[in-house]
C-alpha cells in the first residue's frame, strides 16, 4: 500500500461525499494503491457511505468519545500504506494532491504542501514565499516562534517516521497532537522537506478548536509536560517560554511580555522580516 488516508470523523457524515469525491480524483490522477480510513469518533451516529470507489475504504467505530489524538492514533495502527496523510473531515486537497506530495517527498520524513488559510477575514496562502516555506526546514522556528504547519492536512508523512512516544502518549486536550508530532520528530532528527504546490485548503467553519486561545494554550502546555518527558535535542523549557510569551501577548497585549522575553522578541521581529514578510 502506498498511501494511507486517515480522517477522524465527529458529526461529520455531511462532509464524507464531498472528502470521497476529492480523494477519487487523486486516486485517478497518482495511480498508486492507497487505502482511506474513517475513524467514527461520535459512536452515537452511523457512518454512512452511499457511493462504490476503487481503493479500500475502512470504517473504525470508537466506542466512545476518545478526542482528536487517539482517534487518529486508533486509525494509524490500522494503516498499512508507506505514507499517511492525515486529514479532518473539513479539509479540502487539490485533485493533484497526492501526485504532487509523493513526487517531492523524496528521501524525507515529511513533506509540507503549501495551501490556502481561510479565516473570517477572508483568505490567504499559508506561507507567503518560497523563502517562508524554505524555513520550515531550519526547524527551529517550531521552538522559537509557533507550530508552522496549519494541520496535517497539508503534509506527507512517512509512517515508519512517526514516533512510537506520540502513539503511545495520548493527549487528552484537543488542539496540539499535531505540533506534539512534529516536535518530537524534530527531536528524533527527521527530515523535512516542503512542497510550493499549493494542494489544501483549510476550511474556515466558525467551529475549528485551534481558534479557541485557551483550549489551544491548555493543550500546548499538556505537551511541554509530555516532551520534558522524552526530549533531549529539543529545547522544552524554551519551547514553553515561547508559547507563554504568544499567549500573555494575546491576553495582556505585546509590550510587558515582550520586554520580558526580549530575545524571542528580536528572534521574531527577524523571523516576521526575513522568512516571512520578503
Amino acid at each position: 500500500m502506498d498511501v494511507s488516508i486517515i480522517i477522524p470523523i465527529y458529526k461529520g457524515n455531511g462532509y464524507i461525499e464531498s472528502l470521497l469525491s476529492k480523494i477519487d480524483k487523486n486516486y485517478q490522477l497518482c495511480q498508486k494503491k492507497i487505502e482511506v480510513i474513517f475513524v467514527n469518533d461520535y459512536p452515537q451516529e452511523k457512518m454512512i457511505i452511499n457511493s462504490q470507489h476503487e481503493y479500500d475504504i475502512k470504517i473504525i467505530n470508537n466506542e466512545v468519545n476518545q478526542g482528536i489524538h487517539q482517534t487518529r492514533v486508533n486509525g494509524l495502527n490500522k494503516a498499512t500504506g508507506k505514507y499517511i496523510l492525515f486529514l479532518d473531515q473539513d479539509d479540502e486537497i487539490a485533485d493533484h494532491c497526492l501526485k504532487s506530495q509523493l513526487a517531492h517527498i523524496g528521501n524525507a520524513d515529511v513533506c509540507i504542501a503549501n495551501g490556502i488559510m481561510e479565516s473570517e477575514n477572508g483568505k490567504c496562502l499559508i506561507y507567503k514565499n518560497k523563502r517562508s516555506q524554505n524555513y520550515l526546514k531550519k526547524q527551529i522556528g517550531f521552538i522559537k516562534v509557533r507550530d508552522l504547519i496549519v494541520s496535517p492536512g497539508h503534509c506527507l508523512i512517512k509512517r515508519t517516521s512517526i514516533p512510537d512516544y506520540w502513539k503511545n502518549h495520548i493527549m487528552s486536550v484537543n488542539s496540539a497532537d499535531d505540533y506534539f508530532l512534529w516536535l518530537l520528530m524534530i527531536e528524533n532528527k527527521c527530515q523535512f522537506n516542503v512542497n510550493y504546490d499549493v494542494l489544501y485548503t483549510h476550511k474556515y467553519t466558525g467551529e475549528n478548536v485551534s481558534g479557541s486561545l485557551d483550549q489551544v494554550h491548555n493543550s500546548n502546555m499538556e505537551m511541554v509536560d509530555l516532551l520534558k518527558k522524552y526530549c533531549h535535542n529539543v529545547n522544552v523549557d524554551l519551547l514553553k517560554r515561547t508559547i507563554t510569551y504568544k499567549y500573555d501577548m494575546k491576553k495582556q497585549g505585546k509590550l510587558v511580555p515582550s520586554i520580558k522575553n526580549i530575545d524571542l522578541f528580536l528572534y521574531n521581529t527577524i523571523y516576521q522580516l526575513l522568512w516571512k514578510g520578503m
